[in-house]
């Protein structure tokens, strides 16, 4: 039977790294190069509704999906009914009066507050404001995805530990916002230049393709670190790899890792070269993207699994 907790951690998660590659994606690539030419205004307003419009239902289900975890995990505390939980005021209390709550008070606040700069920049602001909000915007979605670190395996360590484990738990999940939750607004941006039928709308496809893959070096670099770091907290060895079914999971998302950080060389050395001068390339690289998408969903389903498994090296220490 699958765990109803799993499900919303998943998608509480995709949704989360959703909304924040969103926003990261148009500050570091969408508006540097849309405004570089006028002649780009048609195709950017397009993609920015239709990004916005993802943007928001993102943002909303991320929040239901938060509140609906916060429901579960009390009623896998209590072991009543989710309808009790709510009505008897288990669920205030364990958000109240836990960790994991005063965590969730924090990401609620931050999503109270990133909710009212996204309505902020709906108005027609020009400038320097519009500016300063989008990158306030960014700070917010990237504390609001950063603190889920504080209901992972990061934040049952003690002193300067737990710390380090809590700054690399961070890193990874904006490191995974900036790559996997960007690569939606890259496909929509060029599906939308290429519609567009604009003059020299591949040139600013190039531009953006280009971008986004400098940021997505850095992105693997972060996450290659990081996730070492993770794994030395975690792990208890290279032996609970194999001997672990936490391992073994982490085994699988390392090899889908792996997949993805190999479509995007590709996509580097074989494909942006290409775009500027061959129109064809944008198709594929938009068919590459969404493949890359298809992994790291698999990614994500793979990392609820391991956020409700104690860790390997728990395991390793009840075996002996």
């Amino acid at each position: 039977m699958i765990n109803p907790l799993i499900i919303v951690r998943d998608i509480h998660l995709a949704s989360s790294v959703m909304v924040a590659g969103i926003i990261f994606f148009d500050l570091l690539v969408a508006s540097p190069v849309l405004r570089s030419d006028p002649r780009f205004s048609d195709a950017g307003s397009s993609f920015r509704e239709a990004a916005g419009r993802l943007l928001w239902a993102s943002f909303t289900l991320s929040v239901v999906t938060a509140l609906a975890w916060l429901c579960l995990l009390s009623e896998r505390i209590a072991g009543k009914d989710m309808a009790d939980v709510v009505a008897d005021g288990t669920a205030w209390i364990v958000l109240t009066q836990t960790q994991f709550g005063f965590a969730w008070q924090i990401r609620l606040l931050l999503a109270c507050l990133l909710a009212t700069c996204l309505l902020l920049r709906r108005k027609p602001y020009e400038g320097p404001a519009a500016a300063w909000l989008l990158v306030a915007a960014s700070l917010l979605a990237g504390a609001y995805l950063g603190a889920l670190a504080f209901a992972g395996h990061g934040a049952e360590g003690l002193g300067s530990e737990r710390n380090i484990h809590l700054a690399a738990d961070i890193l990874h999940l904006n490191a995974a916002g900036l790559w996997l939750g960007a690569l939606v607004p890259l496909a929509l941006l060029l599906v939308h230049l290429r519609r567009s039928h604009g003059e020299n709308w591949v040139v600013a496809a190039a531009a953006a393709a280009g971008r986004f893959s400098t940021l997505g070096i850095l992105a693997v670099g972060v996450l290659l670190v990081s996730g070492t770091i993770n794994a030395a907290f975690l792990l208890g060895g290279t032996h609970s790899l194999i001997d672990t079914a936490y391992g073994r999971l982490l085994l699988l998302k390392i090899a889908l890792f792996g997949a993805m950080v190999f479509l995007a060389a590709i996509n580097r050395e074989r494909l942006l070269p290409r775009l500027s001068s061959d129109p064809r390339s944008v198709k594929q690289l938009v068919r590459s993207a969404l493949a890359e998408i298809a992994l790291g969903i698999a990614i994500l389903f793979v990392v609820g699994l391991l956020g409700i498994m104690p860790p390997a090296n728990e395991m390793t220490a009840h075996l002996h």
